[in-house]
């Protein structure tokens, strides 16, 4: 920066500081503020000067995520900043889908990149397809859980092409820069955090409770031992049964075992029972525990850090464990000369995640799809006999106890179970040499590696056949990068440049194990434990991307600065390189326009052209080795034919925006416009099979994106004692598929388990949920069939998935030592499809199934006949129920929308003559994460919840179990 001629350099942080003209007027001298120069982690990790930033970029700091009791770095983003969309379903662990600026590729990566420290950290998801869609399955979340949110000095947000140009193709999508905290000079810090939080179940469908299992309005009778008793039609995983009756006495499922004598052949009234499906769920703990010791040596800085992390999920038995070690050190070899590093191992174990959708082993499609709404849970946890097998509700019928569709819920979560573990490496090591003080040179080596399993087992007794298999993944990325930086000043002008390489290194391998046949000895999971032989498979791929890069920023006079930056990257994947420019600039007004109303003004634009890369060996068809048929081995062609002379896709944004601060910096003001438009995607299209394949990768389409984000931020209020702060940002896109390739108007992106399908639909945004819809008449009127049934149009969509908005307000209140902080987040728009309403209508499980007590008198569908005459046709109830699956989808399709409380917390820092001196510091902090929810338009389903994946499938809800309300307390001790 210029030197001032006339001012006083005022250093408020590290990080930030505060130019002050002083100026003379008739009365006396003021002081008056010019402008507020914050400092910003950007891309590569280089720290820049807010107001010489031509894009958008938006910091959140470290207390705001380990105040809220947060264990997910990136899930905690939500409501935070603007433009940025966080589906985080509450999946103990789960999957986190974070977006930025909309959706801008159809079938490859739509995440951001997630850099710690430097490094660019893998964020895999390992869940299948089917369990995406909602067809059954383990959620194992994304690596990024390994994040330790207690080490996290502050976030800053790129959300743009511009701003993340220069990390080449995987920042498309814009980048997420977490920095850690490190030891500061001059200073030892040594801290303990500790946390306990209590999760309890909220949101989940609302069950019946006036009518129990069956088909019939009677109960079947049986005679056992010579008399006869009624009974129930234990095979029937429906509640479409009699109406509850305390007089109706019957033989439970439970009074068939001898060896308990108290229930053998013993009636029970026909009631619901007194411990319901709620019962079923335990209060979810989670324990954090932090200590973190920062010590500065003379010229040498060094902070370590351990924290571990224990999870009990509301499904008995589930659990998550976590160590997170770190180590961050810094050191003045010499006058030129200075190394850092920084390491972290994390260990992640769980042990029976639950599984969701449409599953064998889903609790959730158990208690809400199908089921017998009179079973008593207490019960239900005698599941086993002293033989070890199975007692299970659904039996085949009372004489064969044998399970027909359902296992009981307690076999589930203590036979079927599954077990994961990671252990993972990643950190960075570097060297800064000064030449001189405006030439410099970095080298740096940044290092991901991780070593994941997954088994699971199904126990001999089970409804379904029973197995054991288990998968090893490993995973590397190794970056080898070097930058030669030279910055000065001219006289009014000021030159920030630098250049370098970067050489990425990407393998990965994966082994599937699994038994055929079944198990042969019970509890014996091993691969040689199979009935036939046991199948393997593996898969290897390496990727590499070289890299040259460079950036160049000009400033006038503190006022105007232009910045260009050029990064081309040659992929090992794909014949093209890949050229990545950008150009922004920025004018700072304020220092122009003298006015006191005026603290900081800044107009920005940037324009940038970035290409993503396909997968490993995306150009390439390889043939297809399947399972043994009758021992011998069998070979194929693959689906999907590879294109040799595939080219990257293409993403062209650009942006505009402005940022002002007034009164003293009490009021802020940061809007940006994008204009997005993406091409040449990497899509398999369909050929003619006579080709030998199916679908052929091809570049092909485009999307646009537009759209305006907001940063308001006021203080109202501000004395030496008391402070009022608020925060509220705002999110539009607007998407829209332009063409795809030829004629074709669709793209199937997957299909949900039994009905709807999500698609890229020409014409529309992305993600459109296609099923059948309504059919009107002229006046608007619905129109039912000759069965009273309402008709079915066309295949049509049904609504896109994504939002018309998100918004989110910040409100911090401190008085003295004292704060409070409460975040409300809102999402307007966007559409799911709920399996849970389609078969918890059809089985008579859902309250709404009940109509009012009243099932015996039927229902009249509200319509119109064909020839216009107002409908007149009954259905009796299960009938009616039977119509939410096979003819209209649209009764299942529901508003995504809601208005969340999602954090609050109560912080105290007791006060210095409690403490004594023992402590620097002493603060308490209560939190609640996920209160309350508004808005739904399904009550009885989170729309965050309808999500098992971080992927592009979205939007599809299978089986959920139900969403979650935490609430906590955390105690930092400064010494």
């Amino acid at each position: 920066m210029k030197k001032l001629t006339s001012g006083i350099l005022l250093v408020v942080m590290s990080s930030s500081f505060i130019v002050a003209n002083a100026q003379q007027t008739k009365a006396k001298d003021t002081l008056k503020t010019q402008e507020i120069q914050e400092v910003v982690v950007t891309a590569l990790g280089i720290k820049r000067e807010k107001k010489a930033l031509g894009y958008a970029a938006q910091e959140v700091k470290g207390e705001t995520i380990s105040d809220a009791g947060q264990t997910n770095a990136v899930s905690a983003l939500s409501g935070n900043v603007a433009g940025v969309q966080v589906t985080a379903p509450s999946t103990m662990g789960g999957s986190t889908r974070i977006t930025m600026r909309g959706i801008s590729s159809i079938s490859g990566e739509n995440r951001p990149l997630i850099v710690v420290d430097g490094v660019p950290l893998d964020n895999s998801n390992v869940n299948s397809t089917d369990t995406q869609r909602g067809a059954g399955g383990r959620d194992y979340g994304d690596a990024s859980f390994d994040i330790n949110p207690d080490d996290i000095e502050t976030v800053t947000v790129l959300k743009g092409g511009p701003a993340a140009a220069l990390y080449g193709s995987r920042a498309g999508n814009g980048a997420i820069i977490y920095t850690t905290k490190s030891a500061k000079r001059g200073r030892t810090d040594i801290q303990l955090n500790s946390g306990l939080a209590f999760e309890s179940i909220y949101i989940r469908p609302k069950l019946q409770n006036q009518y129990g299992g069956g088909y019939s309005d009677t109960l079947p009778t049986a005679t056992i031992n010579g008399q006869t008793y009624n009974i129930q039609e234990y095979e029937t995983d429906a509640s479409w049964g009699p109406k509850y009756d305390a007089n109706l006495m019957y033989l439970p499922w439970y009074a068939f075992d001898p060896e308990f004598s108290n229930d053998y052949l013993k009636p029970v009234p026909f009631v619901a029972p007194k411990n319901d499906v709620d019962s079923f769920f335990n209060t979810g703990v989670t324990y954090t525990n932090n200590v973190s010791v920062a010590k500065s040596f003379g010229d040498t800085n060094v902070r370590m850090s351990y924290t571990n992390t224990n999870i009990s999920g509301i499904v008995p038995t589930s659990k998550i464990k976590k160590d997170n070690f770190s180590l961050n050190m810094n050191s003045k070899l010499s006058e030129k000369l200075k190394a850092d590093a920084i390491f972290n191992y994390v260990h992640t174990e769980g042990f029976n995640r639950p599984e969701v959708g449409y599953g064998d082993n889903s609790v959730a499609q158990k208690f809400y799809h199908f089921g017998q709404r009179n079973l008593d849970f207490e019960k239900l946890k005698d599941y086993k006999l002293a033989d070890g097998s199975q007692r299970t509700w659904n039996r085949t019928s009372f004489s064969d106890a044998t399970p027909l569709y359902s296992d009981n819920p307690y076999w589930t979560i203590y036979e079927n179970t599954s077990a994961d573990s990671r252990h993972r490496f990643f950190g960075n090591a570097g060297l800064t040499y000064n030449f001189t003080d405006h030439f410099f040179v970095v080298g740096k080596v940044y290092g991901d590696v991780y070593a994941q399993t997954i088994s699971s087992r199904v126990a001999v007794g089970s409804q379904a056949v029973s197995n054991y298999s288990i998968q090893k993944r490993n995973v590397s990325e190794f970056n080898y990068e070097g930058r030669a930086h030279y910055n000065n000043n001219f006289g009014e002008f000021s030159l920030n440049t630098f250049a370098g390489f970067n050489i990425r290194d990407n393998k990965t391998s994966v082994l599937d194990g699994t038994t055929v046949g079944g198990l042969i000895i019970p509890g014996l999971y091993n691969l040689d434990n199979g009935v036939e032989n046991s199948l393997a498979s593996n898969a290897d791929s390496h990727a590499s991307v070289k890299s040259l890069f460079a950036s160049a920023s000009l400033g006038f006079k503190d006022m105007f600065f232009v910045e260009a930056t050029g990064r081309n990257d040659w992929y090992s994947m794909l014949n093209d390189s890949g050229f990545y420019p950008s150009v922004t600039g920025s004018f700072v007004f304020s220092n122009a326009v003298k006015a006191d109303w005026l603290s900081f003004g800044k107009i920005r634009a940037g324009w940038s052209s970035i290409a993503q890369g396909g997968t490993p060996y995306v150009r390439g068809t390889f043939i297809d080795i399947r399972s043994p048929f009758n021992g011998s081995p069998q070979y194929s062609n693959p689906n999907v034919a590879g294109e040799r002379d595939l080219s990257p896709e293409l993403k062209i944004t650009k942006e505009i925006g402005i940022e002002a601060r007034f009164f003293k910096n009490r009021v802020g003001l940061d809007v940006t416009y994008y204009d997005t438009k993406s091409k040449d995607f990497i899509i398999a299209v369909p050929v003619d099979p006579a080709s030998g394949y199916l679908f052929k990768s091809i570049n092909a389409g485009e999307m646009t994106n537009k759209g305006i984000e907001a940063m308001v931020t006021v203080v109202p209020i501000k004395t030496d004692n008391f402070s009022w702060d608020i925060a509220w940002n705002f999110a539009r896109n607007r998407n829209k598929l332009i063409n795809l390739y030829g004629n074709l108007q669709n793209l199937v992106l997957t299909n949900a388990p039994f009905r709807a399908q999500l698609v890229a639909q020409v014409g529309e945004s992305y993600g459109s949920i296609m099923g059948t819809d309504y059919v009107y008449d002229a006046q608007g009127n619905k129109v039912v069939d000759e069965n009273g049934f309402y008709k079915a149009s066309e295949i049509k969509s049904l609504g896109s998935i994504l939002p018309k908005y998100n918004m989110g307000f910040r409100n911090t209140l401190r008085y003295k030592t004292l704060s409070l902080s409460f975040l409300i987040d809102i999402q307007e728009g966007g559409k799911y499809f709920s399996t849970t309403n389609m078969w918890g209508m059809y089985s008579g499980m859902l309250e709404e199934s009940a109509l009012g007590g009243n099932r015996e008198a039927g229902v009249i569908l509200a319509g119109v006949k064909e020839d216009g005459t107002p409908n007149d046709i009954l259905l009796d109830a299960p009938t009616w129920g039977g119509t939410y699956y096979n003819t209209v989808d649209a009764q299942n399709v529901f508003d995504a929308s809601y208005i969340k409380l999602r954090d609050i917390t109560l912080g105290y820092d007791l006060p210095k003559s409690l403490i004594g001196q023992v402590f620097q510091g002493v603060r308490i902090s209560a939190f609640a994460r996920n209160l309350f929810a508004w808005n739904l338009s399904n009550k009885g389903i989170d729309p965050e919840n309808t999500s098992y994946g971080s992927g592009n499938i979205q939007g599809l809800e299978g089986g959920s179990l139900p969403s979650t309300r935490t609430y906590g307390v955390n105690v930092n001790f400064k010494f």
